[in-house]
């Protein structure tokens, strides 16, 4: 075992106190393995280096460009353009020329495994964010020659941390993600996986426009001194561990800091990310429209909503949520309970809010072609019956509100009040042309791309154009709670051949139309048509407004509709049954 130099004693002397002098020279025989030298690996590396630690193992095939310069390690002017392993090679050297340092101007890959982590003992995940694949596979292999893996992420101007011990909860199984899992639910999985307590959501959100996170093209903001913070926890972290100075608090404890909202996470996940109920988290986010909050929703808390099993073999995801007189919300077509959530998030104050999964979308069962709008209707029935609700407020938009009339005519004693959005009592040659197209191209192409082929039918011209990154985020969204093309057919087969069960001058109870003046699928003309034919009926026309207005002029929808629910003299329940 070579001495160490005088050089080496002296430039690291001030650590000496807080390090003994024989922690100070394992630290300059031990080895780490830091995969990624972006604005995590690169500071991690400089940082360990200033620490003593002697021989580094580094992989990163890219080169730096100015947009490295605000946060990596070794990125400047003079730098840009030059191999990012070789700049921080120099740094490493320049601190400590005794160390070693060996350069993988590559990828990882199965291919040099044993090369980057045969003499490694720790191993250091600093990888692009959003190379999820890559993460996974830096992990298995890790694990596999029982190394710790740590990471650090900064997220606005917080800090987060993690350690894996390779006998522990390994990364799939903490973030719940699965081989069978498409990239983006993977992706999105990892990153809920990464914060989730949000200590940072209060000032930065990645659903909003001026976050600069796009997912889909896998880009987002980094700080330094978040960058460093986060470096400097896990610098700090593989020391303690190559000293066994105490055993780590590995996965699933989690560790977030924030310097801005003066909040610091330290938390037990019993579990994992699939045991994580984040309905605390989600109450402080304002937006329940935000793409945070849909996605914590759909990944860890809509999971365990209710599930009621249907006569038919068949089975409805459903939750309720608030006090107060019932409220059920009914989607349309290719949506799920997260289309009202912005209706949810102002209204739970006041009522008892029920939304379900229709058959055929989100984690409802399947819905067979064959299905119409009274099999729909009877789901519903199943389930207000099952409640024991009687008297509810019934608010559906599009299939939703065809599926509102059926349950008014059916069981009149079921609704207290009725509003119907961007409905329809029959549908018209615009609307059995445009669906039929949809499912063919559904059919052919995929559901991403039909996704596409949609937005300017249910969004007005207005919206498209100012808020095309909230729609871009949408389009994230939709890539882990999107619907299979069979189901989809299915449903707007449903809305195609929807008639009322009985003349719809036979509702008895109040009911508000409210309908969208740039609604280009369902027009204005069927609006005027359900007032004609439902006696005493109301019609609130929103100016501006498309066909998925309550999520785009939510504020205005919300007042509307608030106002008529809490509106004084409700019609009595009726009591009888129609066949």
């Amino acid at each position: 075992m070579m001495a160490l130099s005088e050089t080496y004693r002296e430039s690291f002397s001030r650590n000496i106190g807080i390090l003994r002098e024989a922690e100070q020279e394992r630290l300059a025989r031990a080895t780490v393995a830091v995969v990624g030298t972006g604005g995590i690996g690169s500071n991690c590396l400089v940082t360990l280096a200033r620490m003593g630690v002697g021989n580094f193992n580094i992989v990163d095939p890219d080169t730096f460009e100015l947009a490295n310069i605000n946060r990596q390690a070794g990125a400047d002017s003079t730098t840009v353009g030059a191999r990012k392993v070789d700049v921080v090679e120099r740094e490493i050297l320049a601190i400590n020329p005794d160390a070693s340092v060996r350069t993988f101007a590559e990828k990882f890959c199965d291919a040099n495994a044993d090369a980057v982590l045969g003499d490694a003992d720790i191993c250091i995940d600093a990888i692009d964010f959003y190379a999820i694949e890559d993460h996974l596979r830096l992990h298995r292999a890790a694990r596999a020659r029982g190394l710790y893996i740590l990471m650090g992420s900064p997220v606005g101007f917080s800090a987060s941390m993690q350690v894996f011990d390779p006998d522990g909860m390994d990364m799939e199984t903490f973030c719940g993600i699965t081989d069978d899992m498409p990239p983006m639910e993977k992706q999105l999985r990892y990153a809920c996986s990464v914060v989730p307590k949000l200590a940072h959501i209060s000032y930065f959100d990645v659903s909003k426009g001026d976050s600069n996170t796009d997912f889909l093209r896998g880009t987002g903001p980094s700080i330094a001194s978040a960058c460093l913070m986060a470096a400097s926890l896990v610098a700090s972290e593989v020391v303690l561990i190559l000293l066994e100075r105490r055993k780590p608090r590995a996965i699933p404890y989690i560790f977030q800091f924030d310097p801005y909202t003066h909040r610091y996470e330290n938390d037990y996940l019993d579990g994992g990310m699939t045991h994580y109920d984040p309905s605390e988290v989600l109450e402080s986010i304002p937006d329940r429209g935000s793409l945070v909050a849909n996605i914590f929703d759909h990944f860890y808390r809509k999971v365990h909503a209710e599930r009621l099993p249907l006569s038919h073999g068949g089975s409805l995801c459903y939750r309720t949520e608030g006090e107060g007189p019932p409220v059920l919300f009914l989607c349309p077509v290719g949506t799920d309970t997260s289309f009202w959530s912005r209706q949810c998030g102002t209204l739970n104050d006041a009522f008892r809010l029920i939304t379900v999964d229709n058959r055929g979308a989100g984690r409802s069962s399947a819905l067979p072609d064959s299905a119409n709008t009274r099999d729909m209707a009877g789901d519903v029935i199943a389930l207000l019956d099952h409640l024991g609700e009687r008297g509810v407020s019934i608010v559906g938009l599009a299939l939703g509100g065809l599926i509102a009339q059926q349950v008014a005519l059916l069981r009149p004693d079921l609704a207290g009040r009725l509003v119907l959005v961007s409905a329809y009592e029959t549908a018209d040659d615009l609307i059995l042309r445009t669906t039929a197209a949809w499912r063919e191209k559904a059919a052919r192409e995929g559901m991403q791309a039909l996704f596409d082929e949609t937005i300017p039918w249910v969004f007005s011209e207005d919206y498209r154009g100012e808020r095309a990154d909230e729609l871009y985020k949408l389009k994230t969204f939709y890539r882990v709670n999107r619907q299979d093309a069979a189901s989809f057919s299915a449903q707007t087969l449903a809305g195609n051949t929807h008639r009322p069960a009985h003349p719809l001058s036979e509702i008895a109870c109040e009911t508000l139309i409210i309908h969208g003046e740039q609604d280009r699928l369902v027009r204005l003309h069927h609006a005027d048509a359900l007032q004609r034919a439902i006696a005493g009926s109301e019609l609130a026309l929103m100016r501006g407004g498309a066909h998925f207005m309550n999520w785009e002029m939510h504020e205005a929808f919300n007042d509307v509709l608030r106002g008529f629910l809490r509106r004084e003299g409700v019609a009595a329940p009726q009591a009888a049954q129609r066949g």
